[in-house]
């Protein structure tokens, strides 16, 4: 929520700020454009899981708690200005983590009803990966005095697809014991992205930039709901043709 609270002041000031020129037309002369971005995305999240299966008559519980850290990111976007500095694109993110977790499980007993084993198990090399859409709806203004540095404030829906390995375990028959296994699942997340950038044109034609944006939802797993996305940095190359 501070991330959220912080971005949102930072746009509202960027909508000001661009209000007292809004006549500046030096950076919108081109109006295909195309970013090229590597960067981060900063939020850390657990994983929580439960999963069940029949076994000897009742039923074995796992349940599980992953950890999703913060890494690198990969974004590449185009769009084009269709009125003044108003402009529509489509951006593509990438991310993915190895992580680790641990796993809680409850195993039936063959021989005597209602005598559970309960052991944990730590699980390693599980993998995690956010493939991001996102519509882009771009205002962007050149900050006076600076005519080659250009801001921009966007906003628009999310769709982010991920696969995630989620622990589980599997008993040899006739036992109480818990091997560490693990799943893919996937699911599609349905968000909204939001945020800002600020360009240096080195030429009209090509410059560098920075963004920093909040782009997120929820993914619905067989195994449970995860939140994905988040506050996303980064740099890169800027094209106008």
């Amino acid at each position: 929520m501070k991330h959220k609270t912080k971005l949102a002041a930072l746009i509202a000031g960027l909508t000001l700020a661009g209000s007292s020129a809004a006549t500046a037309q030096t950076q919108t002369t081109k109006p295909i454009f195309v970013d090229v971005n590597g960067g981060a995305q900063t939020q850390s999240r657990t994983l929580n899981t439960t999963t069940s299966f029949p076994l000897y008559g009742e039923t074995a519980v796992i349940n599980s708690a992953q950890g999703i850290d913060g890494g690198g990111l990969f974004d590449i976007s185009g769009g084009y200005r269709i009125f003044r500095q108003f402009s529509i694109g489509i951006g593509f993110s990438a991310f993915s983590k190895t992580g680790t977790g641990m796993i809680a499980a409850s195993i039936p007993n063959p021989a005597v009803i209602n005598r559970p084993a309960t052991s944990t198990t730590s699980g390693t090399g599980l993998k995690h990966r956010e493939l991001g859409t996102h519509l882009l709806f771009i205002w962007s203004q050149p900050i006076p005095m600076y005519r080659k540095i250009e801001a921009a404030i966007f906003a628009g829906p999310s769709f982010i697809q991920l696969t995630q390995d989620v622990l589980t375990a599997t008993v040899p028959t006739g036992t109480q014991t818990a091997n560490v296994a693990s799943e893919s699942q996937k699911a599609t997340a349905k968000g909204a992205n939001v945020g800002v950038s600020f360009n240096y044109m080195v030429k009209p034609n090509y410059g560098a930039g920075v963004f920093i944006r909040y782009a997120g939802g929820t993914a619905k797993l067989a195994a449970g709901s995860v939140k994905v996305g988040g506050l996303q940095l980064g740099g890169g190359l800027r094209l106008k043709f």
